[in-house]
């Protein structure tokens, strides 16, 4: 994330210096579309001090828990996806004449599926809309959608339809990311044959359990991913038995 926020301001810093260059090569201009860099390197671009400073606060607004939540390496993913197609998806519109000719700057398409991903996460919490109205994130999000669905073809120097793509980015990496893991599957029987290994040959101190260590332990990163989503009630009894065997495990070590 914060690689992110740094990269925003580097070339915004640079673009001081050399900004016809940065804009001339790192916006997004539909007659270069075989530019393939263009794609996620306008989402880094920004006009001016406004521009610049009104899409890191809406960064800094929802980019730090969903970081948080996907991590590190998923957010970045998310937040490159988004920008790469909301690029795509706005040049299906240039290819109708529905955007005219102009060049496409800014982060915005990128944080409308870190948005998206954010009222995934956190659908309850509230926000302020247009920085006055309270409002809970689900329902913000699809006001947030309709406006920019009006607004497309205002002419009013907005990529309305850039913001569309960053939020069906965000909506289709949050369907994959939350969709359920394929999980091997442990019977009862399997934890007491272990437990029963265990008893008859206990590690030494400082050795680590003999067994298949890494099943193990993404059987439980599995599990606690799970607990992480939908709370501790939604485990089934074979979930359960499973953390109650693997504390059992680390307390005896202990």
């Amino acid at each position: 994330m914060q690689v992110i926020l740094l990269v925003n301001i580097a070339v915004y810093l640079l673009s001081w210096v050399k900004g016809g260059y940065v804009l001339w090569y790192g916006a997004f201009m539909p007659s270069r579309a075989h530019e393939l860099w263009r794609f996620f390197s306008y989402a880094f671009v920004h006009l001016n001090f406004m521009h610049i400073l009104f899409n890191m606060l809406m960064f800094w607004m929802f980019a730090t828990d969903v970081c948080k939540s996907l991590g590190e390496r998923n957010f970045t993913v998310l937040y490159l996806i988004s920008a790469i197609f909301a690029g795509v998806f706005s040049l299906f519109f240039y290819t109708l004449g529905i955007m005219g000719h102009n060049p496409i700057v800014g982060a915005s398409g990128a944080l409308f599926g870190v948005m998206t991903a954010y009222a995934f996460l956190f659908p309850e919490r509230i926000i302020l809309m247009f920085f006055i109205i309270p409002m809970k994130i689900k329902y913000a999000i699809w006001i947030f959608v309709a406006i920019d669905l009006f607004m497309a073809n205002n002419n009013d120097g907005v990529a309305h339809y850039t913001h569309l793509g960053g939020v069906i980015a965000g909506y289709l990496f949050m369907q994959a990311w939350s969709r359920p893991k394929k999980q091997q599957t442990f019977s009862r029987e399997f934890f007491r044959e272990q437990a029963q290994q265990y008893k008859q040959n206990p590690p030494l101190e400082g050795e680590l359990y003999k067994g298949s260590s890494g099943v193990k332990e993404e059987r439980l990163n599995e599990i606690l991913e799970k607990i992480n989503h939908s709370g501790l009630q939604s485990l089934n009894q074979e979930e359960r038995d499973y953390l109650q065997w693997f504390g059992q495990q680390n307390k005896r070590r202990g």
